[in-house]
């Protein structure tokens, strides 16, 4: 058992509660390959996995010297993805559940790089605000992960100090930001380095933090 006392879970959305990484990289590939002529595939997009639309645009912007400025090209992105999400868009198994345990005892909240835009399609598509309406998004800080902002914010709305917070997360900019942030973290992967444990599966991850919760 750990000698701490935590108070509230802090969960990234895409990749640790919604299965959209996929549709976030069909929505690109389409704009870009289709749009705007360029061969890009799956492999490139793992890249951008955990950042953020601001700086896959504005990296393709300059390596292609696009005429289009990256608000009007995040626009044709979301439109797709939107589009997309609201017909294939799903929870990763056992998430719901699991999350309604937390939800019923504890303080719970979203903290993403996406931008309020999807977040504001995603989580109702998916059922998750029915688990919290606390949700903040990388339009809600002025910077992103993994700058700690997001995390700090989070915790700050939940009314809870960060270092007495659990955070899940599935990419090593997620999991620095909550590192730096104060939080107790959770890894679903080996791409989240500096971990304080690693778990593989989504839905376990959030039973081993209400676990934690329920130990203090």
């Amino acid at each position: 058992m750990l000698d701490k006392q935590f108070k509230g879970l802090l969960c990234d959305l895409d990749g640790t509660l919604a299965d959209s990484e996929p549709q976030h990289c069909e929505a690109w590939l389409d704009v870009l390959n289709n749009d705007y002529g360029l061969s890009y595939d799956e492999h490139w997009f793992e890249q951008y996995v955990g950042t953020s639309d601001q700086v896959l645009s504005a990296d393709v912007i300059e390596a292609h010297g696009l005429s289009v400025d990256q608000a009007e090209l995040i626009s044709q992105k979301q439109v797709r993805f939107h589009d997309v999400i609201r017909t294939s868009g799903t929870a990763f198994p056992g998430i719901k559940e699991a999350l309604r345990e937390v939800a019923d005892a504890f303080p719970l909240a979203i903290a993403t790089n996406s931008g309020r835009a999807d977040t504001d399609v995603v989580v109702p598509a998916l059922g998750l605000d029915s688990f919290t309406d606390v949700v903040v998004t990388a339009t809600d800080v002025a910077n992103l992960k993994p700058s700690p902002d997001i995390y700090l914010l989070a915790a700050k709305k939940l009314g809870l100090d960060p270092r007495d917070c659990i955070a899940i997360e599935d990419s090593k900019p997620g999991g620095t930001a909550a590192k730096a942030a104060g939080c107790y973290l959770i890894g679903l992967n080996d791409k989240v380095t500096g971990a304080d444990e690693m778990i593989v599966d989504n839905a376990a991850a959030i039973r081993r933090a209400l676990e934690l919760l329920k130990q203090s």
